[in-house]
């Protein structure tokens, strides 16, 4: 392990952290003067720490990055990011320090979760930050990282890999870095059509601001506690609906769009699994929102259930109604599409969908072994084989998404939560949904869950944001010794 590396690495993530803190400084400058000191004492912190990183780093400008160094950067560069991340809502003296890393991870992972009863509790400049920190855990701390960082040699793969397992960026693009740059360009031109498009349906300039970046990170984060109810406009719900679509995509096919190869959509299967999944899903909770009689009319039905259907499955977390409400199978059909999650290399989080195919694939190969001993039977995504590496890769991840999900089920029930209530909690973070149902619905918020709660909560969030091997990986005393051959 090249400890120095790891270090100047760290220290220039936390140098990048610090030119993200000036956007809310700013903001506090202009609007709430008063928070100017809690953005400041963020920003001295920061410099700090990431000054002690770089002293104890290493000199040299080139250094070959390794797999087991890109690991590292990544799971202690979310960690600090997180941590730093939280210092805003504990420096502004009403959050407890496991409170306010909640508030920050949340954030981060996109998870979009909040304890405060009210949004009110927060000043201005903390709500930029809070959608601040959605805005760029949606891209990927990372890979904005990537982008202003010097080039590693190859090595620089690695940390893309490990920020976002489920991508194919970087065997499509032929220079990650620059590639980076253009997800990025696309990340931030979407963003701004978006913020205009709500701005021209007559919702403000803060709060327009606000949906984009939490659609666009797919995180949910709203101005209000009741998510979108609150808007209960028709537009509102379209432009986040198709955003939210947008940002639920791998967004490799946004770069070969933006290159003018338009084949691209047509030999992408993953997209046209994951839109019948959602056409499907949305069908089968209309058809029972209206036939349970919980809405009287079937656009009703149809305009929340494919809202809520759509939200759900891009991980967004959204709301249009309170499905925490609505008929058992409606709830059952929710709860299904957090595991699923969205597509491979995109914002959303949860299994993805490229994974699931396979697993359903792989299950099937082995019905026909059983019953056709000697048959070969290989694998395929719209007649392309998947490697058996690959498959296996997949059935571990499922294995583990599994395991920790239930261990984390368990550890939170001990804090006093239901069974059906710690489900959903976990389901939610692990999937960075953020809201669920009963305790944790569409319309409350995790206030009510203990700080041990709180800290499982934490985990979960972690561990799905980084799809559980990157911190699992890190947490292994093997992994840091200088001996092991990586």
């Amino acid at each position: 392990m090249d400890l120095k590396l790891v270090f100047r690495l760290l220290g220039m993530l936390g140098m990048a952290f610090s030119l993200v803190i000036l956007i809310p400084l700013i903001a506090s400058f202009i609007i709430d003067q008063e928070h100017m000191i809690v953005f400041l004492g963020t920003l001295c912190i920061s410099l700090v720490i990431s000054g002690i990183f770089l002293f104890y780093g290493a000199r040299k400008t080139k250094q070959r990055l390794r797999i087991r160094e890109a690991f590292a950067v990544v799971g202690c560069g979310w960690l600090m990011v997180c941590i730093l991340g939280s210092l805003p809502y504990l420096l502004n003296g009403t959050m407890d320090p496991i409170t306010a890393i909640f508030e920050s991870v949340s954030g981060f992972t996109t998870t979009g979760v909040t304890t405060s009863k009210s949004f009110q509790d927060f000043p201005v400049s903390i709500l930029v930050w809070r959608c601040l920190t959605h805005w760029c855990g949606g891209i990927g701390v990372i890979m904005l990282f990537i982008i202003i960082m010097p080039q590693m040699n190859s090595g620089t793969g690695y940390l893309l890999n490990a920020e976002m397992p489920g991508s194919v960026i970087e065997h499509t693009l032929p220079r990650i870095k620059e590639s980076a740059m253009l997800i990025f360009t696309i990340y931030v031109f979407l963003t701004a059509v978006e913020i205009i498009l709500f701005i021209f349906g007559g919702v403000s300039v803060p709060q327009s601001i606000n949906l984009a970046l939490a659609t666009m990170a797919t995180g949910g984060f709203s101005y209000y506690n009741d998510s979108l109810i609150s808007f209960n406009s028709v537009y509102v719900e379209i432009i986040a609906v198709v955003f939210m679509l947008i940002s639920s995509i791998n967004f490799s096919l946004y770069y070969k769009i933006w290159r003018s190869d338009w084949t691209a959509i047509m030999e992408d299967a993953e997209h046209k699994y994951y839109l019948s999944l959602l056409a499907i899903a949305a069908c089968l909770i209309t058809i029972d929102l209206y036939w349970s009689g919980y809405f009287s009319s079937i656009m009703q039905s149809a305009r929340h259930g494919l809202f809520q259907a759509i939200s759900i499955s891009t991980t967004t977390g959204f709301a249009s109604d309170d499905f925490n409400k609505w008929p058992s199978f409606s709830r059952f059909i929710l709860l299904l599409l957090m595991f699923i999650g969205g597509c491979s290399g995109s914002t959303a989080g949860g299994i993805k969908i490229y994974r699931i195919i396979v697993l359903i694939k792989a299950s099937w190969s082995e019905l026909l072994r059983t019953l056709h001993p000697k048959i070969v039977y290989s694998i395929k995504i719209r007649n392309k084989p998947v490697e058996p590496e690959v498959v296996g890769s997949i059935m571990r991840f499922f294995f583990l998404y599994i395991l920790v999900f239930m261990v984390l089920t368990i550890l939170i029930s001990l804090t006093g939560l239901s069974l059906m209530d710690s489900i959903g909690v976990i389901a939610a973070c692990l999937s960075s949904v953020g809201p669920a149902f009963s305790i944790v619905g569409p319309t409350t918020t995790y206030g009510d869950i203990s700080l041990f709660g709180r800290l499982i909560s934490i985990c979960a969030m972690l561990l799905g944001r980084l799809e559980i091997f990157t911190l699992l990986v890190i947490m292994r005393l093997a992994f840091w010794r200088n001996k092991q051959n990586w």
